[in-house]
């Protein structure tokens, strides 16, 4: 009779040898004989894992790591097995106590990359990079490793450094199709679409059929302008099973001013598997309302459900956003906000529409009004972005806002703008969107650069698209910025009064940003309550008469600090419904000591807004501790 050591021998073999079921029936077997062998526990939960049973895998190779801790392999599969599961945070832990087991395991490196690159969210992005570097330290001819660093590079904004990576994969791999469609997508970014253009057909003669090449063709097609050649890619990656290509035909259509079409395109979207929903909603409603087709739009959403998910109705909040804007667009502004009244909705269209409702709302009630001007000079150069409104909230807005008038300003341009929150509760003057401007994609390093003056090639009549925002702000736009965004007078007795409130209590506003909420779910880093409290505690008793104002998403956390006797904004005003936000966000920009939440560009900006505060405290996550820093930096050497 075999010894276990034999039997475990010879299902190895098998296992190898690909005959996993024959493999599978003898790991079975030694575990009825000896239920904590670590080996067999280990490799029957790798079967379990290839043949679909995750929960089983994870089940088995825990065990096995209870049985044999210090074997490090077992750990980094197991990682592999709990990221599989979407343990994100165990499958995190499996990884590093591998790597403290054995720092040269590169497989284990290289999971925690990829696992830190696609399920990390943006607070892991930059340990991402230093995996996957140290994966080609260990494995410098691991193709893969580079070209997930380069992913994972432009994901954290250093966008040369990814082109490099790319490149570096190419030279081991010429015919590495996903380096070639990952570098134009990457040369998009550094404004160099011809050669993007390049890289992305280099790819398609690697794999003509490949969906996402395809699509991401058909972007740098349009990035040139060269459309129907962008139209053409957009329909093969749909055919080749890229519903996601219809609604960016139908960007391209309603660019060519076929509407029809582009309708068409969008209706196609929304009966789809797979395809960008909420982006077809939004487009297809924005269409409509700008045809007057209110009732149509309106009866339409109201019925739209949305077969090919458990909950046909999961698009419930973009649909009733869509019906919200045919009476924004009505001038029916209590109907507006009646419709989205009881939506908790985080979408960008569903913030834009309920706000400015909200805003018309407030003006209707007080008899007051705010008109926008036509263009007064149309003999010099335009520039604007009519997607200022679909892409973020509030700051993502403003920050955008700040890049387009700063490059406008700079240039001598009329910088015209859609509708948004920051144009009716700032006292801006910007002209509508009058059309006609041509597109430009991935536009942020070139505003940057144009606004610096890296660059001096600018271009005017141009709609600048979203995602923008400076790189750094400098102080010399200090003076600028701020003189634009001060809030309307219109406004002043919906937040005066919290101010006053607030030096009612003490002479030392001190005002914290604690955000949570879809920080948790998209995995940015989150600030902990006790960093703030521990910073409070040693600087406390040295401020005089202070008062501790705190804005958060989660009311949980004001506990957290009531030491302090904290005060939120129902502690001292009626909130505006619906827009308590710019309550919360004018405290923040005129407290005496703000202290700012990581990644949050909602309390940053305030900061940079602020004229009075004395000190400006940030999170530092990997020291877990609170550090003073300053909104605006240094002004740059001339180019």
């Amino acid at each position: 009779m075999a010894t276990v050591a034999e039997a475990l021998q010879i299902a190895v073999g098998l296992h190898r040898a690909d005959r996993i079921d024959e493999a599978k029936s003898i790991y079975d077997r030694i575990l009825q004989v000896d239920p904590r062998n670590p080996d067999a526990l280990h490799l029957l939960g790798l079967v379990e894992r290839r043949q679909g049973n995750v929960d089983r895998a994870v089940q088995l190779m825990t065990q096995a790591a209870q049985a044999a801790p210090e074997m490090a392999e077992i750990h980094s599969n197991l990682g592999n097995t709990l990221s599989a599961q979407g343990d994100v945070e165990g499958a995190q832990r499996a990884f590093r106590r591998a790597l403290a087991l054995q720092p040269a395991m590169s497989a284990a490196c290289y999971g925690l990359g990829i696992l830190l690159c696609g399920k990390g969210g943006p607070s892991s992005w930059g340990e991402a990079c230093t995996a996957f570097r140290h994966t080609v330290r260990l494995e410098p001819q691991r193709v893969e490793a580079y070209h997930d660093l380069g992913i994972t590079l432009r994901q954290d904004a250093k966008v040369e450094a990814a082109a490099l990576s790319q490149r570096l994969a190419l030279t081991l791999r010429p015919d590495f199709m996903g380096s070639w469609m990952n570098l134009g997508n990457t040369l998009l970014e550094l404004g160099q679409p011809e050669a993007a253009v390049a890289a992305l057909l280099r790819a398609l003669t690697i794999d003509p059929n490949h969906a996402d090449a395809l699509y991401n063709a058909g972007n740098a097609l349009y990035a040139v302008g060269r459309l129907d050649e962008a139209i053409a890619k957009y329909s093969r990656s749909v055919a080749s099973g890229l519903a996601l290509g219809l609604t960016r035909m139908a960007n391209v259509l309603i660019d060519l001013g076929r509407e029809a079409e582009a309708e068409q395109m969008l209706r196609a979207a929304l009966s789809r598997p797979g395809s960008d929903v909420p982006a077809a909603i939004d487009m297809l409603s924005a269409l409509l309302v700008r045809q007057n087709r209110l009732e149509e739009s309106r009866a339409f959403f109201s019925a739209f459900t949305y077969p090919f998910l458990d909950n046909p109705k999961a698009f419930l909040g973009e649909c009733l956003t869509a019906i919200a804007e045919t009476w924004l667009k009505a001038g029916d502004y209590d109907r507006a906000v009646a419709t989205l009244a009881n939506i908790d909705g985080h979408g960008s269209r569903f913030f834009t529409v309920k706000s400015i409702a909200g805003l018309r709302q407030e003006l209707n009630r007080t008899g007051l009004s705010v008109e926008r001007p036509g263009d007064p000079d149309r003999s010099r150069p335009r520039v604007g972005s009519s997607t200022l409104a679909t892409h973020g909230r509030f700051a993502h807005n403003v920050l955008e806002y700040i890049l387009l008038r700063s490059y406008a300003e700079a240039h001598g341009y009329v910088l015209e703008t859609p509708d948004w929150v920051g144009g009716l509760y700032f006292d801006l003057d910007d002209p509508p969107m009058s059309g006609g401007l041509k597109p430009l994609y991935f536009p942020r390093r070139l505003l940057n650069d144009w606004v610096t003056g890296r660059r001096d090639d600018p271009r005017g009549d141009i709609d600048v698209l979203s995602p923008l925002f400076l790189y750094e702000y400098p102080e010399s736009l200090r003076g600028r910025v701020r003189s634009w965004l001060k809030p309307r007078g219109v406004w002043k007795p919906r937040l005066d009064p919290v101010m006053d409130a607030l030096r009612a209590r003490g002479d030392t506003v001190v005002a914290l940003h604690i955000r949570r909420g879809d920080f948790v779910w998209f995995r940015y880093t989150i600030t902990e309550t006790s960093w703030y409290v521990d910073w409070l505690r040693g600087m406390w008793d040295g401020l005089k008469r202070p008062v501790l104002y705190i804005a958060t998403d989660d009311p949980q956390t004001v506990r957290d600090f009531a030491e302090f006797v904290p005060v939120t904004l129902a502690d001292l005003v009626e909130p505006w419904k619906g827009l308590e936000f710019l309550q919360d966000f004018h405290v923040l920009s005129q407290a005496d000591i703000v202290g700012v939440s990581a990644q949050s560009g909602f309390s940053q900006l305030a900061a940079l807004l602020n004229e009075r505060a004395s000190l400006f405290i940030e999170p530092d996550a990997a020291a877990r501790r609170i550090r003073p820093y300053s909104p605006w930096t240094p002004d740059a050497p001339a180019p």
